[in-house]
């Protein structure tokens, strides 16, 4: 086991800082004003395209119209869009995410995506990349498997937030650290009033068979009120 890195309280602090103004800099929906959305949803898996009606109140509360839909196929939508909100809620909504961890340097570790942030003490075993301000790389465990987030560009907003538009999700088996599979997603964004919602999601998964390939377009968006 290698010695621990010893970190200054000041190099700590700018650890901390550059992690606050990378997280102040995403797009995120205020939780008192979102109160979800409504929209028209065209669905495509594979070689088949669906069409119905979308309606997100909560990240656990998503009903799909989708006539000719098999089960699984609506449940991956609704756990897709689930997720895209809740990355982008102001507070976590129910997601496991390091919060209140301290954060450090991992010296002699930055790259091409950034410097490295670890969480102590986290049982996630979380670690961040920073580049410009922008969240690059997130590691961790998490439901039985080991991931890698890689974000390769973003969407500025008109006040200077950020949103991903391509990103790469790398599994691993966490026993044996072999490579499992890779999703791919590509993001677009519609802005409605003062938020921006997601208007096109394209995800192509790789694994030990063949690939499958999803994509979703979401239109006539509508915010729900209280």
């Amino acid at each position: 086991m290698s010695a621990p890195v010893i970190v200054s309280a000041s190099s700590q602090a700018t650890a901390e800082a550059l992690l606050r103004d990378a997280r102040a800099r995403r797009a995120t929906f205020p939780d008192e004003r979102f109160h979800g959305f409504t929209a028209s949803v065209t669905f495509r898996e594979d070689a088949q395209t669906l069409s119905g009606r979308v309606t997100l109140k909560s990240v656990r509360d998503i009903a799909c119209e989708l006539p000719g839909a098999r089960a699984e196929s609506v449940q991956w939508l609704q756990s897709l869009l689930a997720m895209n909100i809740a990355h982008r809620l102001e507070r976590t909504g129910g997601m496991p995410v390091p919060t209140d961890h301290p954060v450090r340097f991992a010296e002699g570790e930055e790259n091409a995506l950034g410097v490295k942030l670890v969480f102590e003490g986290d049982p996630l075993e979380s670690s961040y990349r920073l580049q410009d301000g922008v969240i690059t790389e997130v590691c961790r465990r998490m439901h039985g498997a080991r991931f890698v987030i890689t974000t390769l560009e973003v969407v500025t907003t008109e006040d200077g937030r950020h949103l991903p538009k391509h990103y790469v999700v790398t599994y691993f088996d966490p026993e044996t650290g072999r490579l499992a599979s890779v999703a791919q997603y590509t993001e677009l964004y519609e802005k409605v009033g003062e938020m921006y919602l997601p208007s096109h999601i394209r995800v192509v998964e790789i694994s030990h068979e063949k690939p499958t390939v999803r994509a979703l377009d979401l239109r006539d968006l509508a915010l729900l009120s209280d």
